[in-house]
């Protein structure tokens, strides 16, 4: 595990982000021999997003809120539905 401290941190921010987007793993803050947080690299933020999104999407699907859709004809009618919803519809 990679560790900065919160003064290194303060001084050399960009080495720290650098070696953040460079590394798979978290960087983690420490001060006064405290965790206090973590540095992450944008491709794992974005990862992290991307797995709660997926996880939001699989729960929906498990608990029936998802519509399965095999055609254009469907999906344009579900785009002009989601329109009239949200008011958007002429």
């Amino acid at each position: 595990m990679l560790t900065v401290s919160a003064r290194q941190l303060q001084r050399e921010y960009k080495k720290v982000l650098k070696k953040a987007n460079r590394s798979k793993e978290p960087i983690v803050v420490i001060a006064n021999n405290k965790l206090q947080g973590a540095v992450i690299g944008l491709d794992q933020l974005e990862e992290i997003r991307l797995n709660a999104v997926a996880e939001e999407v699989l729960k929906d699907y498990r608990e029936g809120r998802t519509k399965s859709i095999s055609n254009l004809e469907e999906l344009e009618a579900d785009f002009e539905e989601m329109k009239k919803e949200a008011g958007l519809s002429k």
